[in-house]
């Protein structure tokens, strides 16, 4: 019984510390993403198509205004905006300080600060908000910070109404750039976290930051369903920046033109191809017992 109780304090340490780490990084870089859809190279390019698939998923599904949106990891509040402008009410939440802080400045200069409610939460521990509380929830780039993804899908699950939806992505462990490039290859990963922690206990290494995790397609889908989730509709988004030990192989103009050529075929559906992309963008439902009950919750 000690050795287990020892292992979960350990554990829930570990998890502090990412969650340390993780608040610093953004807090530092703040900046950069209160710009980074404005920018013009791949990655801005990738990351203004993920906004505007999740947006459009979003326009898809027709939800009543009446209920409230919840946007987990709202960063500097651009979603949470545009949702707001489209007449709903959006609750968005972060772990960091300046990005609650950008979303308050965006929605005050779209003028949409009476819908956008920003506040500091952990994604980990939403008790502030009650059961089945919000139709849709919105976690996009959050997967890849979290200490728990199974422990964050729960909480979500907690506060979707049953029927209600969740649109979320994770950093795809078959992202097409990372396999082209020894330095990012993902079977190594687990061998360059190792030499890192060497390094780093040896003093040969300054203490890395936080450090961003990939899942599989598989691994993601498996954590929805075991929170109660059911699957919709799932998609690869982002192709690039192709890179060799790290250096970019090609400028942002050509890179952004092989990006499009392959979401073209991923979009199709080509084999492989579309399995392969950055961003794995999945929409879910949370399901309905035939009781009418939902995970013991009372279906509103």
């Amino acid at each position: 019984m000690q050795q287990v109780g020892g292992d979960n304090l350990t554990e829930c340490n570990s998890g502090i510390e990412q969650q340390e780490r993780t608040d610093a990084h953004f807090e530092a870089a703040s900046a950069y993403w209160k710009d980074i859809y404005e920018f013009g190279d791949v990655d801005a390019t990738i990351y203004r198509e993920r906004r505007s698939v999740v947006l459009g998923l979003v326009q898809k599904l027709g939800l009543s205004t009446e209920w409230p949106i919840l946007e987990i990891g709202c960063g500097s509040g651009l979603i949470s905006v545009a949702l707001a402008q489209a007449g709903y009410t959006v609750q968005g939440t972060d772990s960091v300080d300046a990005m609650i802080k950008l979303t308050r400045q965006h929605a005050e200069e779209a003028r949409v600060s009476d819908r956008v409610i920003a506040s500091i939460r952990d994604v980990h521990n939403l008790d502030s908000f009650p059961d089945n509380a919000f139709s849709l929830v919105l976690k996009i780039g959050v997967a890849p910070w979290l200490h728990s993804l199974d422990k964050a899908v729960r909480e979500v699950t907690r506060v979707l109404r049953p029927g209600g939806y969740l649109i979320t992505t994770a950093d795809n462990w078959w992202r097409l750039n990372y396999w082209l490039d020894p330095r990012y290859f993902p079977p190594l990963g687990p061998v360059r976290k190792g030499v890192r922690s060497v390094l780093e206990r040896l003093a040969l290494r300054k203490p890395s930051g936080a450090s961003a995790s990939l899942h599989s397609i598989r691994e993601f889908d498996a954590s929805l369903a075991a929170a109660g989730l059911e699957k919709i509709e799932g998609r690869t988004v982002g192709f690039g920046p192709l890179s060799f030990l790290g250096r970019k192989m090609l400028p942002d103009s050509s890179g952004i033109r092989v990006h499009r050529w392959l979401q073209t075929l991923a979009d199709r559906g080509v084999p492989v191809v579309r399995s392969t992309g950055t961003h794995y963008i999945v929409l879910a439902r949370k399901g309905v017992s035939p009781s009418g009950l939902s995970r013991g919750t009372k279906n509103e």
